[in-house]
C-alpha cells in the first residue's frame, strides 16, 4: 500500500499545483454549482447539495419519498438535471427523511440509465452515534450500490470517524481518540475496509487524510483562526472538495482544495469565495 504523508516541511508542489488550478476556476464556481435556482427544492427534496450558498434544508415541505419525488418533478427533468455534471455531494445523511428510499429510487431510475461510470458520489454521515447499527448498515448498502456505478468518497470529520467506528467494532462508547493514537489509522483502514466505498476522508483542525484501496495519503493542515469558525465550516469543505472532483483535479488535490474553502471562510462571511481559498493556498504555501 502507498502510503504519503505531506507534513509542514515537505515539498510544496501539491499546493502549488492546486492554487494553479484553483485560479483557473471562476468566482462563481466558488459560490454555486451547475444547478440553477430553480432546482433549489428539487436537490434539496432528493437530499442533494444545491451549492454553498443554498442553506439545506432537512426535508423539503412537500414530497418525502421517491414516488412522490417522481410523480411532482417527472424522470426526465431528473436526468436533465444530472446530465451535465458528474459530481453528487449528498445532503447530510442524519438530517434526510427516507434517504435510502430516495437515493436507490434514484440510482435506479436516473442514474443508472444515464449509462454512465464517471460519476463522483459524496457522502457525509453527520454523527452515527445516535443512529441505530441496522441504520448504518442501511445507508452502507446504499453506498456500495452507488460504487457499482463511479467513485464513492464517505467524508466524516474526526469525531464522526471515530463514533462509526465505535458502533462498528465496539459496540460501546470509547475514551475519544485522533490521529495521535497509535492505533487511528488502522482503526480508520478498518472502518474503510468494511466498506464498498472508493475513498474514506476523514479531517480535523489539523490534519486530514484520504485512505483508498492502495493508499493513504495524509496533510498536515495549518491552524485555524478561531474567528473563521463558524456553522458551515463542514458543509464548506465538502463544497471545496467537490468543486476539485468537478473541474478534474484527483482526489488529493480536491481533499485540499476542501480544506482551503473550509478554512478561508470568516465568520462574516458563511460561503467560501476564490479570492479567500486562494490566499489561504498561498499562505498555507509560504509557511512551509
Amino acid at each position: 500500500m502507498n502510503h504519503q504523508l505531506l507534513p509542514a516541511g515537505a515539498d510544496r508542489s501539491l499546493l502549488l499545483s492546486v492554487r494553479q488550478k484553483a485560479e483557473a476556476l471562476s468566482e462563481a464556481d466558488f459560490s454555486t454549482r451547475i444547478f440553477s435556482g430553480a432546482d433549489t427544492d428539487l436537490l434539496q427534496s432528493l437530499g442533494i447539495r444545491s451549492g454553498a450558498n443554498v442553506p439545506v434544508a432537512a426535508n423539503a415541505p412537500s414530497v418525502s419519498r421517491w414516488r412522490d419525488i417522481t410523480l411532482h418533478a417527472g424522470i426526465d427533468r431528473l436526468k436533465s438535471l444530472f446530465a451535465n455534471t458528474r459530481t453528487i455531494p449528498f445532503s447530510e445523511w442524519s438530517d434526510i427523511g427516507q434517504a435510502t428510499d430516495i437515493w436507490y429510487g434514484m440510482l435506479a431510475d436516473v442514474i443508472r440509465p444515464l449509462g454512465r461510470r464517471d460519476w463522483e458520489f459524496i457522502f457525509y454521515l453527520g454523527n452515527p452515534a445516535a443512529r441505530h447499527f441496522f441504520d448504518v448498515d442501511e445507508i452502507m448498502d446504499v453506498m456500495a450500490s452507488f460504487a457499482k456505478t463511479g467513485n464513492v468518497t464517505l467524508a466524516l470529520e474526526e469525531q464522526e470517524a471515530q463514533a462509526l467506528w465505535s458502533l462498528l467494532f465496539s459496540g460501546k462508547q470509547v475514551p475519544p481518540f485522533d490521529l495521535a493514537h497509535p492505533d487511528a489509522r488502522a482503526r480508520y483502514r478498518s472502518v474503510f475496509q468494511t466498506m464498498e466505498v472508493s475513498r474514506l476522508a476523514i479531517y480535523s483542525e489539523s490534519r486530514a487524510l484520504l485512505l483508498t484501496e492502495t493508499s493513504h495519503f495524509e496533510v498536515v493542515r495549518p491552524p485555524v483562526p478561531a474567528h473563521t469558525h463558524n456553522p458551515q465550516e463542514r458543509a464548506n469543505f465538502i463544497e471545496g472538495y467537490a468543486l476539485g472532483l468537478e473541474s478534474g483535479m484527483d482526489a488529493a488535490e480536491s481533499l485540499v482544495l476542501g480544506i482551503a474553502t473550509s478554512g478561508s471562510v470568516s465568520e462574516n462571511s458563511p460561503t467560501p469565495t476564490k479570492t479567500a481559498a486562494l490566499h489561504f493556498l498561498n499562505q498555507w504555501k509560504d509557511s512551509i
